[in-house]
């Protein structure tokens, strides 16, 4: 079984506010303490140790940045847990953590619990903000998972513990100090997501507290709903409907009124019997003609006027090639609307590419530019991909991008 270092809180709060004040031996502080940890639980979770190196390399990079905004700074080991458990998720599921077919057979989050709690010593509130869930669900998860494997913590200790790629280190520590590389940090670290209040990374699988009171909310009127439609099947169609009972006393006048007082326009106001008296031989005197209201002149209608739809431009795309020298890691493509508003979408299919904005809208007359971010790894070789950019109108334009052999 792994044996790692002791877990010290208070070695972690001070790692926390190094990250927070900009050390430079911070970052490798923090891999040499955590690396091989987040290795052997990615590689555990995707198994597949290539991915599990990229989830690490991330992680590391996005905790120098973003680890500092915790609220309580002994938390960073559940922090840099939780980093990577969304990055794996994001990823995949695999079918099992261990050589064990009964502990393969295990729902996947039960084979997680126990992996993180048997061979990575995370329990109470540091599992639960792990895992993005309350710690009164962890315990119970926890529970359930022992239930069904009472051999997990002899089963997950036998697993290999394996080491990462010696080039790792120099990554990471590259990656998170290259001044040229500061674009490519931010990257990293918007793929992260978002934080909660506390300042960890939120969970694929975890509903927020909106989704949680939206559901209990919106489950208390489905359930109301069925009720009332239940009665209403219950009683039959043919219930009588009792009065209703109006503000100030009164009831909601049925049938014809007794009088009626129809102005006319521009003379004298005519009272009128009701018809129910008039047909029973019910007359009155005459006070005079019934004078009828004259019908009020409409104007012809006239259809509403269609919006003036603004010109559609033209995008300029330039340089068609953008060749990225040396150990440069960044590129530049410009867009350019011209004759009006214009649109515009760009794609890349290489992994290695990266790049800072995929779509927007340009005003007439305005440039924006689009950053072409290069993920160089130890040794990097010679190479090219095509982005293309293409109008609202569907037009596209492709633009070839290179970039020379680097070693780190």
């Amino acid at each position: 079984m792994a044996r790692w270092s002791a877990f010290a809180p208070t070695a972690d709060r001070r790692l926390v506010k190094a990250l927070h004040e900009g050390d430079e031996e911070a970052l490798a502080t923090l891999y040499d303490v955590y690396a091989e940890r987040l290795y052997d639980y990615c590689a555990a979770l995707l198994g597949d140790l290539k991915a599990a190196e990229e989830v690490v390399h991330d992680t590391l990079i996005d905790a120098s940045r973003r680890a500092p905004r915790l609220r309580e700074r002994e938390r960073l080991r559940a922090w840099l847990y939780a980093a990577a458990r969304r990055r794996c998720l994001l990823r995949k599921r695999p079918a099992a953590m261990a050589d064990d077919e009964a502990f393969a057979r295990l729902d996947f989050f039960d084979r997680e619990v126990l992996f993180l709690v048997h061979r990575h010593d995370l329990t109470g509130e540091d599992l639960a903000a792990a895992l993005g869930i309350t710690t009164l669900r962890a315990q119970r998860r926890l529970h359930r998972a022992t239930q069904q494997s009472p051999e997990a913590e002899t089963i997950v200790g036998a697993v290999a513990v394996p080491e990462p790629p010696a080039a790792l280190r120099h990554r990471v520590l590259h990656a998170g100090t290259d001044p040229e590389l500061a674009g490519y940090r931010t990257e990293i670290a918007a793929r992260g997501g978002a934080l909660t209040a506390e300042g960890m990374p939120r969970q694929p699988d975890a509903p927020s507290r909106l989704a949680r009171r939206w559901a209990f909310a919106s489950g208390g009127s489905v359930a109301a709903l069925a009720t009332a439609v239940a009665v209403m099947m219950f009683i039959g169609p043919n219930v009588a409907v009792p009065d209703l009972q109006w503000p100030g006393g009164g009831k909601p006048r049925t049938g014809t009124p007794a009088t009626r007082t129809t102005p006319p326009r521009g003379g004298p106001v005519v009272t009128r019997p009701p018809a129910a008296s008039r047909s029973q031989g019910q007359t009155g005197p005459e006070t005079g003609p019934q004078l009828m209201p004259s019908p009020t002149p409409t104007r012809p209608h006239r259809p509403p006027k269609s919006p003036t739809k603004p010109p559609t431009g033209v995008l300029a795309v330039a340089p068609l090639s953008v060749h990225i020298q040396g150990r440069g890691t960044i590129g530049e493509i410009g867009l350019t609307a011209q004759g009006g508003r214009v649109d515009w979408t760009a794609a890349d299919s290489d992994p290695n590419v990266v790049l800072s904005n995929v779509s927007g809208a340009i005003a007439a007359g305005e440039h924006v530019k689009i950053q072409v971010i290069l993920k160089r790894q130890a040794v990097t070789l010679p190479g090219q991909t095509v982005v293309t950019v293409t109008d609202g109108g569907g037009r596209s334009t492709a633009v070839t991008v290179s970039w020379d052999l680097s070693v780190f």
